[in-house]
Order: structure tokens, then sequence, then C-alpha cells
């Protein structure tokens, strides 16, 4: 019979035991952590018939999206080995994670509350999406139903280019290339960098979904400067990245309608606005215009005549300028929504253009129109009927000067300053 020392015996022990004992998965109930100064996490592992000793190296724990709670039930896999120095086996845990869909909705709300209390998914912080973007930016795995279907729905909607930053969408890694693609994206030169950012992987079971729940990703998505759209597996999923998103959509697909509009109906919309904004410019020219001449007629003041015709002239210049602006543009944009995939000017800088055209001439005639308006109100028949006077006119509001012209109507209107009245000339009585 072989004679062993104490300390052989104990590595051949320790030998025996790692060589069967390798690729351990366990399920158990985490208790008596304890947290070296090294960084190592001893603790137990525990069921209701056993215990077994537990360590974490500090490498492996830093490594892991989750923090051992006491009470926590577990899933983790390991290689079961010996101390020699106090003649007990442990388990070195390489990986772990939660156990049961009970231990990850708690883990997931609490970390809710946490990051909702710092204010990552407040709405005053939302980022409103472009209205054409000229450059999408998607982050999703390069293979799969997914990018194919919002490839094509954005083909079919309203062409665009777009980026792709291929990533992992589920499995421990997949959360940190999803947060080194947010913030690639938004690290990109302003010319390069898309307008709005979809992230989106499809459906899948609630563990698939988990990576969409890591801390790391909220917070990229939360800091990002360019608006992201969350799409995650299907409608009735909801992760955290949703509430920290400036938009969720219940799918990809639905994520590629609500980053493009519809063409035709986008072309149908700004027709329609600028048919609009046709009329209310010309009603609001037209109106400015009747009043002036209405003063002008009464003839109350000489020295306004001639800025009422430079405000006239100016006027029209306004209305066939805006006409001009319209029709091109109109034009435009239907030629190029059928004739190429890629409208290159930006919708916004149509109604730009629109508004600088209207406003800065507004402006440059507003000195000289405040004077007009001030003098007209100063002169105003108004105040002059006011005073005891009385403004004649026929029953079509044509005003009456002389009583040549009074002689030629049986009824006319005598204004004064708080109404008309109407008088009917006498066959008897005959004008002095």
């Amino acid at each position: 019979m072989e004679e062993y020392t104490v300390t052989a015996l104990s590595a051949l022990i320790k030998r025996s035991v790692e060589q069967n004992f390798r690729g351990v998965r366990l399920k158990a109930e985490v208790s008596a952590i304890k947290v070296h100064s090294s960084g190592h996490i001893y603790f137990t592992l525990k069921d209701s018939g056993a215990v077994i000793d537990a360590i974490c190296w500090k490498g492996v724990a830093q490594k892991q999206k989750i923090k051992l709670e006491d009470g926590m039930e577990i899933k983790c896999v390991g290689q079961v080995t010996t101390y020699p120095a106090r003649s007990k086996y442990q388990f070195i845990v390489e990986q772990f994670e939660l156990a049961g869909i009970g231990e990850l909705l708690k883990l997931l709300e609490e970390r809710k509350k946490k990051l909702a209390a710092e204010g990552l998914f407040d709405q005053s912080k939302k980022k409103p999406l472009p209205l054409l973007p000229k450059l999408i930016g998607i982050i999703t795995s390069p293979t799969g139903a997914v990018i194919k279907d919002m490839l094509h729905r954005i083909r079919q909607r309203f062409p665009r280019n777009v980026l792709l930053w291929p990533v992992l969408v589920q499995g421990n890694e997949a959360s940190d290339q999803i947060v080194t693609a947010i913030n690639g994206m938004n690290a990109l030169p302003i010319d390069q960098r898309p307008d709005v950012l979809i992230v989106a992987r499809g459906g899948g079971s609630f563990e698939d979904l988990m990576p969409f729940n890591e801390e790391n990703i909220v917070r990229a998505v939360a800091n990002s400067k360019i608006p992201v759209v969350s799409a995650v597996g299907h409608e009735t999923d909801t992760t955290l990245i949703d509430y920290a998103a400036d938009l969720r959509a219940p799918t990809p697909t639905a994520a590629a309608e609500f980053v493009v509009p519809e063409r035709i109906k986008l072309q149908s919309d700004v027709a329609k606005a600028f048919t609009r904004l046709n009329l209310i410019v010309s009603s609001n020219l037209e109106k400015r215009r009747l009043f002036l001449r209405s003063n002008k007629i009464l003839n109350i003041s000489g020295i306004v005549g001639e800025k009422i015709q430079k405000t006239d002239f100016i006027f029209d210049q306004m209305a066939s300028g805006m006409q001009n602006i319209i029709s091109r543009r109109k034009i435009s944009l239907a030629n190029v929504a059928i004739s190429k995939p890629i409208i290159k000017d930006n919708v916004n800088d149509v109604w730009q253009e629109l508004r600088f055209a209207f406003f800065g001439k507004f402006e440059k005639t507003k000195s000289s129109f405040a004077l007009v308006s001030n003098a007209v109100e100063s002169n105003s028949y108004i105040n002059i009927l006011r005073k005891g006077f009385v403004f004649v006119e026929s029953k079509k509001s044509t005003p009456i000067t002389s009583i040549k012209e009074a002689e030629k109507h049986p009824t006319f209107n005598l204004v004064f300053a708080d109404g008309r009245l109407q008088v009917q000339k006498s066959p008897q009585l005959s004008l002095l």
C-alpha cells in the first residue's frame, strides 16, 4: 500500500475533484455574502438540503451585470475545487445570472426606480424626431428579418440613406456592443452623423431581451445627442430602454414608419399647407389694402396719399413674391418626388424660405407702414364724426360729396360716430 503525505493526498484529491467537476451548473440561493478588500466575493450557495461555500473572483465579479444580494436565487456555472489548508471543498463561480422571472422583475423594478429618480426618463428631456432625416442610423444585428424589414419599409415610404452599426442583440456582450454603437454614432463628425437613431431587435423571451434592460444602455440612450427610437421585441414587450428613448416603437417595422413620412402624403400635406399660406397672406394683404384705400377715399389727409400708394405697391410685390416661391417649391417637390428616390432639400428649408421671404420684406416696410397707420388713425373720420360732423353715403356705401350727387339718390345714409341712419328724401323738399 502506497504511503502519502498529507500535502500529497490533499493535492491528489484537489486534482481529482477539479478534473471531474468542471463546467458544473447550479441553481441555488445566495447567502452570507462577504466582499473582501481584494474585490473577491465570498458567499454560500444553498438549497433545502445542503450548503456549499462559493467564491467569485474580482475579475469575474466586475464583468457581471447584477450585484449579488442575500436571498437572491441565481443560476451559476463554475467548477468544484478544494481548499487543502482547511480540508474543505468549494465552488468557484465563473458566471452567474438571476434565476426565475420573479427575481428578474424585482431587479428591474428597483433599477427602474433608481434611474427614474436620476431623471433619465423625464419627458421634458425627450428630443423631437426630425421631419425628414437625411441619414438614419440603425443599431441592430446585420442578419435576420429585422434589418431587412426596416430597410424595405423605409424604401417603400420615403427612401433615405441608412447607416447600419452591426451589434449582437442577445447574450452577455450585447449591451456593451450597443453602448459602443450609440456612443460611436454620436461621436461622428456633424456632417456624417445620423439625424435619428433606431435601436432594434426582434421578439424573444424575457431573458433574451435582458441586454436592453442594462443600466449602461439606458444611460447611453438618455445621454445621446441624437434622437433615439427604441424598437425592441413585440408590442407587448417593454424594456428599460423604452423609458429612456425619445420615442418607443412597438416593433422595428413601426420604428421605420415613425422616422420617415409617407412620400405621397407628405407631398399632399405640403401642397395643402402652401395653399393655406397663400390664402392667409393674400387675405391679410387685401384687408390692409382695403383699409388704406377706404381712408384714402375719404380724402382725410393728402399727406398720407403717397405713402398709401407706396405701401400698396410693396404689398403687391410681397404677394407676387410669395406666389412665386409657393409655385416654384410645389413644382420642385413634385418633380423630385417623382424622378428621384431622395429629396436633397429638407422640407424645413421650404418653410424657412417662405418665412424669410415674407417677414424679411415685411420688416423693411414696417416703419413706413407704422407712420401711415399712425397718420390714418390720428386723422380717422371717426374722430371727425365725434366732433359733430356727419358722413353721407349712398345705399351702396359710396361717399356722397356734393348736392348735385345727392339729388341722384332718393335714399342715403347719414353716418354718425356711433352708427348709421337711413334717410329718405321727401318729394316736397329740395336740397338747398
